[in-house]
C-alpha cells in the first residue's frame, strides 16, 4: 500500500502541497481507484444473477468515480473531486439496498456508505465530517422505515449467496478499515518514533547548553546575570550613571612569588584565597567584575550610597583578618601573602561596554570612569597590606570605621594632587551589618 499511495501522492499533488496534504489526496485516489473496481465487481455479479438494474447502480458508480478521477487528474481541484467521491460512496449503496428490497435482501450493503464520513473524517477533518455522518445516520433511519416496501417483486436472491454477499459486504468493509487503521497506526508509531528521537535530541542539546551555560555563568558578573534572568529578551542595558563604590585589590609581591615557588603551586594557593575572598565578597553583597593574575575588582551597589561604601570596607576588613589568620596558622598549605587594597564611592559609568569586530561582537559589563580608575590607583599606591580610600568614601563611612588620614598625595596619572585615608584594620570589626 504504501508504494501506490506513494504512487499516486504524485499524480493530483500540487508542487506546493504540504507534506499531510499529499498523503490525504493520495489516499483519496487510492481508495477511489479500490471502489471503482469494486463497484465492477458487484455490478457484473447482479446482472449474473437477473438483476439489471440492482447491477446498473454499481457500474454507474464506477463511471461517475472514474469520470471524478480523470476531473481531478486534469485539473487538480481536489476541493470538488472529494466531495464528489464522499457523494458517490454515501448514496450509492443505499440506492442498491433499495433496489434490492431493504437490509436482508441486500446482504445490509448499505454499510459501504460508512466509508463516506470516515473519508470526511480523514479528508476534511472533524468539522467538516459531522454533517457527512448525520447524513449516514439519516440515510440509515430512511432505509429502516422502508425496508421492503420499495422493490417488493425483486428476483429472490438465493440464500447461499446472500450469505457470500454478507461476508464479502461486511468483510470489504472491515478489511478497509483495518488497512486505513493499520496505516495511519504505523505512520503514528514512524511519526512518534521520530518525535521522540527529536525529543532526546532536544533533551540532550539543551543539557549541553545548559552545561555551557553554567560554565560561561561563572565568567559573568552576578549583576549582569540578575538583569539577564530579570528580563532575557532585552539583555544588558547600555551604560548609565549608578552610585556605587568599587573595590580593587592586588596581591604585594607577586613577581618575587613566581620566583620562590613552581607555578603550578603559586596558581593553586592563588585560587585558595580568591575563593576565600570570593566568599566574603558574596557575603557582603558585592560582585567580582574583573579578575587578572593577582588582582580583582569588586562592585558594591546599594540603595543607600553609605551602605555600599560600608559594605565594602567591611569586605576589605575581612579578607585582611583572614590573610593574617592564614599568616600565624604554621600548619596552612597557603604561603602567607599581603594584599593591598583601594576603595572608592561615588557615580559610575554602569553598564556592557560593546566590542564589535569583523570575526564577532565581544561585550563586558563593568563600571567605568573617574571612581573605578581612582580605586585602581589607590590600590597601587598601598603597601604592606593598606586599605586605602578617597575622600567621598571617607566621608560616608567616617563614623562607623577608625581612619587615618594620609595627606595629599600623587597618584599615577591624576592632574591634582588626592586626599587618601587609610583604614585602620588592627583594632576588632568596629561594623557588622
Amino acid at each position: 500500500m504504501q508504494y501506490w499511495v506513494e504512487r499516486l501522492a504524485n499524480a493530483g499533488s500540487l508542487p506546493f502541497d504540504r507534506p499531510e496534504e499529499r498523503l490525504r489526496k493520495a489516499i483519496l485516489v487510492f481508495l477511489a481507484s479500490l471502489y471503482c473496481f469494486a463497484g465492477i465487481l458487484w455490478g457484473v455479479s447482479y446482472f449474473a444473477l437477473g438483476l439489471p438494474f440492482a447491477g446498473s447502480i454499481p457500474l454507474i458508480y464506477s463511471v461517475l468515480s472514474g469520470l471524478s478521477l480523470f476531473h481531478f487528474f486534469r485539473t487538480k481541484r481536489y476541493g470538488i473531486f472529494r466531495f464528489s467521491q464522499l457523494s458517490l460512496i454515501l448514496l450509492l449503496p443505499f440506492l442498491l439496498q433499495f433496489s434490492l428490497g431493504g437490509f436482508a435482501s441486500s446482504s445490509t450493503v448499505m454499510i459501504w456508505s460508512i466509508l463516506s464520513p470516515v473519508g470526511a473524517l480523514m479528508f476534511a477533518g472533524t468539522v467538516r465530517a459531522l454533517p457527512w455522518f448525520l447524513s449516514y445516520l439519516a440515510l440509515m433511519v430512511v432505509s429502516g422505515i422502508v425496508d421492503g416496501k420499495l422493490a417488493p417483486h425483486i428476483t429472490a436472491i438465493p440464500p447461499l449467496i446472500k450469505i457470500v454477499f454478507f461476508i464479502m459486504n461486511l468483510g470489504g468493509v472491515s478489511t478497509i478499515f483495518y488497512v486505513l487503521l493499520r496505516y495511519f497506526v504505523r505512520e503514528r508509531e514512524l511519526a512518534m518514533a521520530v518525535l521522540d528521537q527529536e525529543h532526546r535530541r532536544v533533551l540532550k542539546e539543551k543539557e549541553r547548553l545548559d552545561k555551557i551555560g553554567r560554565l560561561l555563568s561563572n565568567f559573568v558578573p552576578e549583576t549582569a546575570k540578575h538583569i539577564i534572568e530579570k528580563d532575557p529578551d532585552k539583555g544588558l542595558p547600555d551604560k548609565y550613571i549608578q552610585d556605587a563604590t568599587v573595590l580593587f585589590l592586588d596581591i604585594e609581591g607577586f613577581t618575587i612569588l613566581l620566583q620562590e615557588y613552581p607555578m603550578e603551586r603559586i596558581n593553586r594557593v592563588i585560587e585558595s584565597y580568591f575563593s576565600i575572598f570570593f566568599d566574603l565578597i558574596q557575603r557582603n553583597g558585592g560582585d567580582v567584575n574583573e579578575m587578572a593574575g593577582d588582582g580583582m575588582m569588586v562592585i558594591f551597589l546599594h540603595p543607600d550610597p553609605e551602605g555600599h561604601t560600608k559594605n565594602a570596607v567591611l569586605t576589605a576588613l575581612e579578607i585582611q583578618e583572614r590573610c593574617s589568620a592564614i599568616s600565624k596558622d604554621k600548619s596552612s598549605e597557603l604561603f602567607p601573602i599581603q594584599v593591598n587594597i583601594g576603595i572608592s564611592s561615588g557615580e559610575v559609568y554602569l553598564g556592557s561596554t560593546k566590542m564589535r569586530g569583523s570575526g564577532g561582537d565581544r561585550w563586558t559589563f563593568t563600571a567605568s570612569g573617574p571612581v573605578t580608575i581612582l580605586a585602581a590607583r589607590l590600590s597601587d599606591y598601598a603597601q604592606a597590606g593598606q586599605i586605602l580610600m578617597d575622600t567621598e568614601a571617607a566621608r560616608r563611612i567616617k563614623e562607623d570605621f577608625p581612619l587615618t588620614f594620609l595627606g595629599n598625595v600623587k597618584l599615577k596619572n591624576f592632574k591634582d594632587m588626592v586626599e587618601v585615608y587609610q583604614v585602620n584594620f588592627t583594632e576588632k570589626l568596629p561594623f557588622s551589618k
